[in-house]
């Protein structure tokens, strides 16, 4: 299966891009904000993999063409199916999936559970 990257939609209302993010954890589980007009929480759980650079095709590089949210800013909240990393961890860690968020200043990709807790945070 070739590698395709999706929008992602676990809250309505995406309408601009975001600056940057910042995350913790502990254990399995990862908290995620991304920082914008608006600040999007993410909780993730039964995280096995991680992957945090600066925004720039890196160690896994994104299948393309990656959706947009205007002609120059890409989506910033992906799903990649038919992930290559993904198949590597699917025979220990299965049911999982592979995320990839998207600022204008960092990419985060990490593999966890589908069911992903996501809020906007009050400005």
């Amino acid at each position: 299966m070739t590698a395709r990257a999706l929008q992602w939609l676990p809250v309505p209302d995406i309408a601009s891009e975001f600056g940057s993010l910042s995350y913790s954890f502990d254990g399995e589980a990862v908290s995620v904000t991304m920082h914008g007009e608006r600040s999007l929480s993410l909780s993730f759980a039964g995280v096995v993999a991680l992957r945090f650079e600066d925004e720039c095709p890196g160690y896994d590089p994104l299948p393309h063409p990656l959706p947009m949210l205007q002609p120059t800013v890409t989506f910033p909240l992906l799903m990649v199916e038919g992930s290559e990393w993904l198949r590597v961890f699917e025979p220990i860690y299965s049911g999982r999936k592979h995320f990839a968020l998207i600022t204008s200043d960092h990419l985060l990709q990490l593999l966890a559970k589908p069911n992903v807790v996501a809020e906007w945070l009050a400005p």
